[in-house]
């Protein structure tokens, strides 16, 4: 019995993250993407530019979907060190952190599974072929341009797991002449980081490239370390004048003391630890071919092994180890053909091959167990898709299909259409659309001892969305409400079986939907004051519970930025944000994994910084900044079970040249 019961807990501390999100549950070629400005919200030109939405490069005011665009300016103001940071002002957005810095954090995007959610980097896919999910909490924003946001279903252009919608990251692409950066900063809970970035062109080449370091001991009495070491590079050569080839590498690796490894047991973890490492290497060739067709040819592979490591202690008397090394490894072939002012043909071709080597064991003085499986899998996927424009382009109609084909769950179709129509005289605009997804069963969830289970579906969704955009005057203002709903079917969920195990199986349907407010203003010229927020509110539908996911949440970020405060050539900017997440239903690993309501909480983040503009060699700036979290020191756990960071603080000083 007491092997069974402790086969239950490791397998639950290695699948479970996947399951555990589960509920209880003008046509003609636009202005390239890296030439156009890349802010989001009221102040957003016309030009702004976004490629998720369509993989082509598609002004913003013509995404007849919804679409979320978090720019490099919106990240500084923010001093965001992570790209999670930035992404809990986005609607329809949650992240839940497993407690400090560093901690296992999931995102949910309009209700869906973290599983459930694609997310890539320059289009390269980071999500765990072992999970499903991408944990966010070691990827920092070292050399990232922005993040784009696909709000709902993705399926007809990026396949399995953008049921809930797509994250794309990415990178700098160098221009102007070449520069450096240095910043070293601190803060407490012995908490240090530098970096290093550099970015430029010279001759045909545009290069950006960064590197940080950080590391803490967190907050906890003992064993809540972490560490983070980060490399970026992004190059960009101009072949000719209609051909560029690129190459895009990043590479994390990060460390982390597992204090909250023995919850369950109510007792603190002193030695549990655990390492990942990431690498992600992409090339691409892009080229026009004819003045109305381009071709883009990539490769890419993305490298993930994670070791976790657990040794006896006072509260357990096993010795648990895993070695988990993943590979991805993808092609894509995409043309598109713009046909006078009227209409966008893309097609593209996709192959990908996914592999695990998974091994656990679990040593205890009376018995050992080992869990141990090798496998691959490839998918072939074709997708078309037609953009027209008809009244002078204020109608706007998007439509297209996709055809997976897998190794192991067969066929999948995958059709959407959506249509953005901009009012005559007012200016406003509406959007309606429709989306199939699905998602394919993960390894864990095939073969993992004791959990997985071959005789799996794939997940299937429906959804449809309306939605309005109101601007004001000179774009001092907008206004984007958005009504959506999703049926989800065969979804995967772990269910205890007569002997103490878990098996995945397909449960059910679940069925969403909700509502997202986003208003954003200038209040002010000079100085530049801007207001923006976003409230989210998701129903469930069908009886099944949604697992750490709000009815109710949403927030508010008021940012000042001005020039000469105190003297002549300066720069300062403050920014204060307002986070407010209402209750929702969690597991408590404390109370015997039974559901409990996690309460209501609300956090305030400030940052500042104030530049001294030409004070260094070459007319360099120098800037002195300060962020402050949890301003409140607010006592809340994101996750039941897992103590949120109190407040907590980071300055430095940043050199640019």
């Amino acid at each position: 019995m007491r092997a069974w019961t402790t086969r239950l807990a490791l397998t639950a501390a290695l699948v479970l993250p996947s399951a555990f999100g589960a509920g209880a549950e003008e046509a003609s070629a636009p202005p390239a993407a890296d030439e156009s400005a890349s802010e989001a919200g009221p102040t957003a030109p016309i030009e702004t530019i976004v490629v998720t939405a369509t993989r082509t490069e598609t002004r913003l005011d013509d995404v007849t979907t919804s679409i979320s665009v978090v720019d490099e300016d919106e990240i500084a103001e923010q001093q965001a060190l992570r790209v999670l940071d930035v992404l809990r002002d986005v609607p329809g957005v949650d992240l839940v952190q497993t407690g400090s810095r560093g901690s296992n954090t999931q995102i949910f995007i309009r209700g869906a599974d973290a599983d459930q959610t694609l997310v890539l980097v320059d289009g390269q896919e980071l999500n765990s072929v072992t999970l499903g999910t991408f944990d966010f909490s070691g990827f920092t924003t070292d050399n990232v341009e922005r993040v784009e946001v696909l709000r709902g279903t993705g399926g007809t252009l990026y396949g399995s797991q953008a049921v809930g919608g797509v994250v794309n990251i990415i990178t700098k692409r160098g221009r102007g002449r070449p520069s450096v950066s240095v910043t070293g900063e601190g803060g407490n809970g012995a908490t240090g980081r530098g970096s290093i970035a550099s970015s430029g062109q010279i001759g045909a080449l545009g290069y950006s490239l960064a590197g940080s370091y950080f590391d803490t001991q967190g907050f906890q009495p003992e064993n809540d370390d972490y560490r983070n070491g980060t490399a970026s590079v992004r190059l960009d050569y101009d072949v000719y004048e209609q051909a560029t080839a690129r190459l895009l590498f990043r590479y994390v690796n990060s460390e982390i003391g597992l204090v909250n490894n023995n919850n369950y047991l109510a007792a603190p973890d002193p030695n549990a630890r655990q390492n990942d490492e990431i690498a992600v290497v992409k090339g691409e060739w892009e080229q026009a071919l004819l003045p109305e067709l381009d071709l883009r040819l990539s490769t890419g592979y993305t490298y993930a092994d994670q070791h976790f490591d657990d040794p006896p202690d006072a509260a357990e008397t096993t010795l648990t180890r895993s070695d988990i090394p993943t590979g991805l490894l993808t092609g894509e072939l995409q043309a598109n053909h713009y046909w006078r002012e009227t209409a966008i043909t893309t097609v593209g071709l996709e192959v990908d091959n996914r592999t695990a080597d998974v091994a656990s064991v679990l040593i205890d003085p009376a018995f050992e167990i080992r869990d141990e499986f090798d496998e691959s899998r490839y998918n072939v996927a074709g997708y078309v898709q037609e953009q027209l424009r008809f009244l002078d382009g204020a109608l706007i109609g998007v439509g297209g299909v996709r055809v997976d084909g897998n190794e192991e769950y067969g066929t999948e179709v995958s059709p959407a259409g959506s249509l953005g129509y901009r009012l005559p005289v007012v200016p406003v605009r509406l959007k309606a659309g429709y989306a199939e997804g699905f998602r394919a069963p993960t390894f864990n969830e095939l073969f993992y001892p004791d959990f997985g289970n071959p005789d799996l579906e794939a997940e299937t969704s429906r959804e449809w969305n309306v939605g309005v955009v109101v601007s004001a005057p000179e774009d001092r203002a907008t206004l984007e409400i958005t009504f959506f709903d999703r049926d989800t079917d065969n979804l995967i969920e772990g269910e205890v079986q007569d002997d103490g195990t878990f098996l995945a199986v397909n449960r059910g349907d679940v069925h969403v939907r909700g509502l997202e407010v986003a208003p954003a203003a200038v209040v002010w010229r000079e100085p530049r004051i801007t207001v923006g927020a976003s409230y989210t509110h998701l129903e469930t539908v069908s009886d099944e519970p949604l697992l750490r996911r709000p009815k109710d949440r949403g927030g508010v970020n008021l940012n000042v930025a001005g020039r000469d405060l105190f003297r002549p050539r300066t720069r300062y900017d403050l920014n204060v944000n307002l986070l407010a997440v209402g209750d929702r239903l969690d597991v408590d690993p404390s109370a015997g994994f039974t559901t409990q309501d996690n309460p209501a909480y609300a956090k305030l983040d400030i940052a500042a910084a104030y530049t001294l503009e030409g004070v260094l060699a070459r007319s360099g700036d120098l800037t002195f900044f300060v962020k402050v979290e949890n301003v409140l020191d607010e006592d809340y756990e994101e996750a039941l079970g897992f103590d949120a960071p109190p407040v907590n603080f980071l300055a430095g000083i940043r050199a640019a040249f």
